[in-house]
């Protein structure tokens, strides 16, 4: 799974990945804000050596089923980040592996870079994902992330463990710090994401009556509660 990161201003990183949320999450080098502080159970981000690895867990609330069609859904990957400007899927390898490509604009502290990725992507026979990054198509020298989709009843425990090798130059020190904190505040909102589309897609499925209405803002004339009754009305 890969994506294609936004626009974003001087002092934010973005990356480019291609299908799934897979690929995408591994593209988070550049990023712009969090949709929700703190969504993350446990969070270890490092460098070394020019090699940052990641490791993420969290509890999402949706089936496990729903979150794995999230991670594999590459077309509507650009759905989980706002850095995402551009992704496609590739012709499969010879081994019918996918194969994504992703385009995003990273912006290191004195310049902005447009950065692509395609990595291939695997999904196991446990279920789980694997994606790895194919060098000579890529502006990564290395770089590969498992997903491991654990079912807790109506819940997920969702792992994301990666590494990832940039072939462009990073800032030391200030870059590397700014880096990791947008790899943490992207992938903190990307989860969010992964929960919010998985929970809705599976509550259209348990209800046949499901539908998006639309309400007009509350405000202190017209209550919350009275407003949404007047929409579905």
């Amino acid at each position: 799974m890969s994506y294609t990161y936004g626009s974003l201003g001087l002092s934010t990183f973005i990356i480019r990945t291609t299908k799934s949320s897979i690929l995408v999450l591994a593209l988070l080098l550049c990023s712009k804000y969090s949709l929700a502080a703190d969504f993350l159970d446990e969070v270890d981000i490092f460098e070394q050596d020019g090699i940052y690895y990641i490791s993420i867990s969290t509890e999402i609330q949706a089936n496990e089923k729903y979150v794995r069609d999230v991670l594999t859904d590459y077309i509507h990957i650009y759905r989980l980040s706002d850095s995402i400007i551009n992704s496609k899927v590739l012709a499969p390898t010879v081994d019918n592996k996918a194969q994504v490509e992703t385009t995003v604009l990273c912006c290191l502290p004195l310049f902005c870079k447009e950065v692509k990725r395609v990595e291939v992507v695997s999904i196991l026979e446990s279920g789980n994902l694997h994606t790895k990054i194919v060098p000579d198509k890529s502006d990564f020298a290395s770089g590969e992330a498992t997903w491991k989709i654990s079912p807790m009843g109506q819940t997920t425990r969702l792992n994301y463990r990666a590494t990832l090798e940039p072939d462009f130059f990073v800032p030391p020190i200030l870059g590397t710090r700014m880096v990791i904190r947008n790899l943490r505040e992207q992938f903190d909102s990307t989860f969010y994401r992964i929960q919010h589309i998985a929970s809705i897609n599976e509550a259209k499925d348990w209800n046949d009556n499901y539908e998006f209405v639309y309400s007009e803002p509350c405000d202190s004339i017209q209550p919350c509660s009275t407003a949404a009754k007047s929409a579905q009305d």
